[in-house]
C-alpha cells in the first residue's frame, strides 16, 4: 500500500473527528440552552402577570377605606413589573415582535401608565378613583389574556423549531459518528493488511539475508565492511583465503595496517580525511579500481577493489569487493607478449616480402629494360617472338610478385595515400578507354555509364580506386569473349555512398563458389577459372581495398549467364572546383584540372633539340643506370649518370638539372640523404627529384615523400613511364600551368635570348623576379595568361588559408605547387614562404603575415606587368 493512501486515510479519519468533535459541541450547546429556565420562565410570567392582573382586580374591588389603599399599590406595584418584564425582556422579544402582539403590548402599557396617575397620588383621589381604576383593568384583562395566549403559542414554535435544529444536528453527528466507524473500521483492515504484509516483508528480508549472507560467505571476491575509524567490522571467506587472516584477527584490525602496502598507505589516509571533510573521492563509489593490496606474508599483488560507503544516522561504514586479479594480469602479459610476437612475426613477413619484392625487382629491372631496348634494334621474327615470350614472362612475374606483396600490405592495415579531390568520371573513362583494346581483342563490348550529377569530383583516394577498378574490369574481360561488359557508376540518393557496377555476360560462377571467390589464392575450378593465370589473389586483394575504404564489394551471377560486381564506396561530392587529380600509378602532385596534360602529351616527346631537357640519373647498379640512360637519351634528352648518393649531390653542385632521378637503397648514401643535402644546400631549387626505386610498400613511398621527393616511380620502367614523369614535372606545354626552368630555356632558345655566362638557363638571380624575361621566353599573350592564372590561384589559396580550421593535404600540395611557379618566376622571398606553409607541423595553422606580406609586393609587380588589363 502506497504512502499517500496512507497519508489520505489519516487525512478523513483527522477531518471526520474534528467534524464529530464540533457536532457534539454544538449538541451539548443546544442542549444546555434547552435546560435553563428561559422557556418557563416565558410562560410562567405570562400567565402570573395574568394573575397578577386578577389579583389586583380583587383588591380594588374589595377596597373600602384608606388601610385597604396600601394592598392596591402592592398588586399594581407586582403587575408593573411583570409587565415591564414582558416589554424589556430578551426572553419575550419573540412575542414583542409579532405585528399583532406589538399592538396589545402596547395597549397595556398604556393601561398601565394611566393606572401609575392614581396608584401614585394621594390616598383620597385613589379611593376615589378606584371604580375608574376597576374599569381600565377590566379592559386590559383581555388584551392581557390574548398576549399570554400568543405568548404561548409563540413558545410553542420556537419550541419545535430547536427541536428540529437540535434533530438536525443530531443527524449530522449520527452520520459523520457512522463515516468515522467507517473509517475506522477501513483503517482497521488496511492496518490489518499492513501488519500482514509487514510480516510478509520481514520473512522475505530474512530469506534475502539469509541468501545474500551465504553469497558473501561463498563470494570468490574478498568482502570487507570497514567502519568509519578504519577498523573492520566484518570478513567473509574469500577474504581470508586471498589475505591469509582469520575472521578473529581481521576483525576490530585497522585496515590499512592489515592490507593496504606500506607505499600506499599515505595516500590511503589522506583520501579517507579528504572524504570525511566533504572532498572529492578518488576511490569511494568510482567503480572498479585497479591497485595493489598486501598479504599476511607481506606479498603485495594486484586487485581490483571497489568501494560504497553507506550512510545511517547512527555511523558511516564503508563496504569493500576486491578481487585478486594476479591471474589475469599474468594472462594479459602473455597475451601481450603473444601479440607482440605475433605483430613482430608479421612485420618480419612483411619486411621480408619487402626484401625479396626489391631484390626480385632489380634484376627485373635489368631482364625488362634489356628487352625493351632489345626491341629496338633489328631482330629475326623468330628472334622478335622469343623477346615477346620473355617480355610476358616478365611482365606476369612481376605482377605475381605485386599481388603478393600488396596481400601483405593490406592484411598488416598499412594505407598510406590520402584523400584528395579528383574527378570519378575522368577516372573510370580512363581506365575504359584503356581497356578498349583488350576488350576488341575477345570481341568484346566494353561501355560505361555514369551518373553522378553536375560534377564528377569526388574526395577519395584514387590510388586504390583504380586498382579496384582495374582488377574487376581486368576479371570481366579476361572471362568474357564475344559479349558485353558494362561499368555503371552512380550516386545514391543526395548521399555520400557512391554505387559501381561492373556486369559481363561471361562464363559465370556457380552458386556454391560464390562465398569462395573473395578468399585469398582461390582458383575456382569451374569454367569461369580455367583459362585464368594468376595466384588467385585478384579479388581478394580487391575486397581488401574495398573494406580498408569503408566500402562494401558483392557478386551476383549465374553460371553461363555472366556476373555483375557491385561496390559501394563513401565519396562525398566535392565542390572545391579547384585542384583535382586523375589519379596516376602512384600518387603524384595535383595539376590544375584545366591545364592537367592531355593523354598524348606524355607520349608526344619528340627528340628534337626544343623538347631537350637536361636530366641527372643517380643510381647505383650499373645495369639500371645504362638502362635508363639509353631510355632517356633515346627519348632527346641529355643525361648525367651518378653512381652513389655521394656523387649525385657532387652533380648537382656542378651543375643545374631540370630534373633528378633518383634511387633510394644506394650503400654510404641513400638517396633520401642525397636530396636532404641537395635541398638543404640549395643544390637544386626549383627543379624536382624523382624518386626511383624497387621499393613498392606504402609506407615506404609515404616516408620518401616525407623525405622532400616530388614522386615515387616503382622500378622497372619503361620508356613511356619516363616520358610521362618527364612531361609531368618538365613541360613547356602546359598552358597557364608550372613552367619549369628547361621549359623557359628551350622557350628562350626559341626566341633567340642567350643566357648569360655563369648562370643557370633560366637567368633568374637571387635578387629578384625576371618577368622581362619570362615574356620573351613565353611570348606577351601566353606569359600575360599564366601571369593572370597565377595570380588569381594565389589569391584563392590565401582566402582558403584564412577559411581553414587546420592544414590539410590538398592545402600543403597547392603550396608547394605555387612554390615552384614562384621559383620559376624569381620570387625566391615568396618560395620561401610558401614552403614554410607546406613544412609546417600538422596540427598548426600558419602564420599568414609573411606570405600576406610578400604577396601583396609580388602581386603589385605581377600587375605592373601584366600588358593593359590582366588577362583572368
Amino acid at each position: 500500500m502506497s504512502r499517500s493512501v496512507l497519508i489520505t486515510v489519516g487525512l478523513v479519519l483527522a477531518l471526520l473527528a474534528v467534524q464529530s468533535v464540533r457536532l457534539g459541541r454544538e449538541v451539548l450547546v443546544r442542549l444546555e440552552v434547552l435546560s435553563t429556565a428561559a422557556t418557563d420562565s416565558l410562560q410562567w410570567t405570562l400567565s402570573q402577570a395574568e394573575i397578577e392582573q386578577l389579583k389586583l382586580e380583587n383588591v380594588v374591588l374589595s377596597a373600602r377605606d384608606a388601610q385597604d389603599l396600601s394592598q392596591v399599590r402592592r398588586e399594581f406595584d407586582i403587575l408593573y413589573s411583570r409587565v415591564a418584564t414582558i416589554r424589556e425582556s430578551q426572553t419575550f422579544k419573540s412575542v414583542r415582535e409579532a405585528p399583532e402582539n406589538a399592538h396589545i403590548l402596547q395597549r397595556i402599557v398604556a393601561r398601565i401608565d394611566t393606572l401609575i396617575t392614581y396608584i401614585d397620588g394621594p390616598d383620597e383621589a385613589l379611593l376615589f378613583g378606584l371604580p375608574q381604576v376597576g374599569e381600565i383593568l377590566r379592559a386590559n384583562r383581555d388584551d392581557l389574556r390574548v398576549l399570554a395566549l400568543a405568548g404561548l403559542a409563540e413558545h410553542a414554535r420556537t419550541t419545535e423549531e430547536k427541536r428540529l435544529n437540535l434533530f438536525a444536528i443530531l443527524s449530522r453527528l449520527a452520520w459523520v459518528v457512522l463515516a468515522l466507524c467507517v473509517a475506522l473500521a477501513l483503517t482497521a483492515l488496511m492496518m490489518g493488511r499492513l501488519y500482514q504484509r509487514g510480516k510478509r516483508l520481514a520473512e522475505r528480508t530474512r530469506f534475502a539475508v539469509a541468501r545474500m549472507r551465504a553469497m558473501i560467505t561463498s563470494s570468490l571476491d574478498a568482502i570487507l565492511v570497514v567502519g568509519d575509524d578504519g577498523r573492520i567490522q566484518e570478513v567473509n571467506g574469500a577474504a581470508e583465503t586471498i589475505f591469509g587472516y582469520s575472521k578473529g584477527e581481521a576483525t576490530g584490525a585497522d585496515m590499512a595496517e592489515l592490507i593496504v602496502p606500506d607505499h600506499l598507505r599515505d595516500a590511503h589516509e589522506q583520501g579517507m580525511q579528504a572524504y570525511r571533510a566533504g572532498g572529492t573521492a578518488k576511490v569511494i563509489g568510482q567503480g572498479r579500481v585497479q591497485l595493489e593490496a598486501k598479504r599476511k606474508s607481506g606479498e603485495i599483488f594486484p586487485v581490483e577493489l571497489s568501494i560504497m560507503a553507506s550512510q545511517s544516522a547512527e555511523e558511516t561504514v564503508f563496504v569493500s569487493y576486491l578481487r585478486d586479479i594476479s591471474d589475469r594480469i599474468a594472462a594479459e602479459e602473455e597475451l601481450t607478449r603473444t601479440r607482440d610476437e605475433a605483430l613482430a612475426g608479421e612485420r618480419a613477413k612483411a619486411d621480408l616480402l619487402t626484401v625479396m619484392s626489391h631484390e626480385m625487382r632489380t634484376p627485373l629491372t635489368g631482364v625488362l629494360g634489356a628487352v625493351e631496348l632489345l626491341d629496338a634494334t633489328p631482330l629475326s621474327a623468330d628472334q622478335r617472338g622469343y623477346l615477346s615470350a620473355i617480355r610476358t614472362s616478365g611482365d606476369r612475374l612481376m605482377a605475381h610478385v605485386d599481388d603478393v606483396l600488396q596481400l601483405s600490405q593490406l592484411e598488416t592495415g598499412v594505407d598510406y595515400e590520402h584523400q584528395r579531390i579528383f574527378n570519378l568520371r575522368d577516372l573510370v573513362q580512363e581506365l575504359i578507354d584503356t581497356h578498349q583494346s583488350v576488350a576488341r581483342h575477345g570481341r568484346n563490348d566494353l561501355s560505361l555509364h555514369c551518373n553522378l550529377g553536375a560534377s564528377g569530383d569526388v574526395l577519395g583516394r584514387p590510388v586504390a580506386l583504380k586498382k579496384i577498378l582495374v582488377n574487376l574490369i581486368e576479371n570481366a574481360l579476361q572471362f568474357t569473349t564475344d559479349g558485353a561488359v558494362s561499368v555503371d557508376v552512380q550516386r545514391l540518393g543526395k548521399g555520400d555512398t557512391v554505387e559501381i557496377s561492373i556486369a559481363d555476360t561471361g562464363a559465370g560462377i556457380a552458386e556454391r563458389d560464390l562465398d569462395r571467390i573473395f578468399e585469398d589464392f582461390i582458383r575456382l575450378d569451374a569454367s569461369y577459372a580455367r583459362s585464368s593465370e594468376g595466384t588467385g589473389l585478384g579479388l581478394a586483394i580487391t575486397r581488401r581495398i574495398v573494406e580498408a575504404l569503408g566500402g562494401d564489394i558483392s557478386c551476383e551471377s549465374e553460371l553461363g549467364e555472366g556476373s555483375l560486381f557491385t561496390i559501394s564506396l563513401p565519396l562525398p561530392a566535392s565542390h572545391a572546383g579547384g585542384t583535382v587529380d586523375a589519379a596516376p600509378a602512384e600518387p603524384t602532385p595535383m595539376l590544375t584540372a584545366s591545364h592537367a596534360p592531355g593523354p598524348q602529351q606524355s607520349a608526344d616527346i619528340s627528340r628534337s633539340e626544343d623538347t631537350s631537357v637536361r636530366i641527372l640519373v643517380v643510381e647505383d647498379n650499373e645495369i639500371n643506370r645504362l638502362l635508363v640512360e639509353r631510355m632517356l637519351t633515346n627519348l632527346g634528352h641529355q643525361v648525367v649518370l651518378a653512381s652513389g648518393g655521394a656523387e649525385g649531390v657532387a652533380a648537382a653542385r656542378a651543375e643545374r638539372f631540370d630534373l633528378i632521378f633518383m634511387d633510394i637503397s644506394m650503400p654510404e648514401v641513400d638517396g633520401i640523404e642525397a636530396t636532404r643535402q641537395i635541398r638543404e644546400q640549395h643544390l637544386a631549387d626549383g627543379t624536382q627529384i624523382v624518386a626511383l626505386t624497387a621499393h613498392v610498400a606504402a609506407r615506404d613511398h609515404a616516408r620518401i615523400r616525407d623525405a622532400g621527393l616530388a614522386e615515387v616511380v616503382t622500378k622497372p620502367v619503361s620508356k613511356a613511364t619516363l616520358a610521362d614523369v618527364i612531361s609531368r614535372w618538365v613541360s613547356r606545354d602546359r598552358e597557364g600551368g608550372d613552367v619549369p626552368a628547361a621549359s623557359i630555356a628551350a622557350a628562350k632558345r626559341e626566341q633567340g635570348v642567350a643566357a648569360a655566362p655563369g648562370q643557370t638557363d633560366v637567368g633568374f638571380t637571387d635578387q629578384g623576379s625576371d618577368i622581362t624575361q619570362f615574356f620573351q621566353a613565353l611570348g606577351a599573350e601566353r606569359g600575360a595568361q599564366f601571369l593572370a592564372g597565377y595570380r588569381e590561384e594565389v589569391d584563392q589559396f590565401l582566402s582558403d588559408l584564412r577559411k581553414a580550421q587546420t592544414l590539410d593535404a590538398a592545402q600543403r600540395q597547392e603550396a608547394h605547387r605555387l612554390a615552384g611557379s614562384a621559383a620559376v618566376l624569381g620570387f625566391t622571398e615568396l618560395r620561401e614562404a610558401l614552403l614554410t606553409i607546406e613544412h609546417i607541423e600538422a596540427e598548426e595553422m600558419p602564420d599568414l603575415m609573411a606570405l600576406v606580406s610578400e604577396w601583396e609586393l609580388v602581386s603589385g609587380e605581377i600587375s605592373a606587368a601584366l600588358p593593359g588589363k590582366a588577362v583572368g
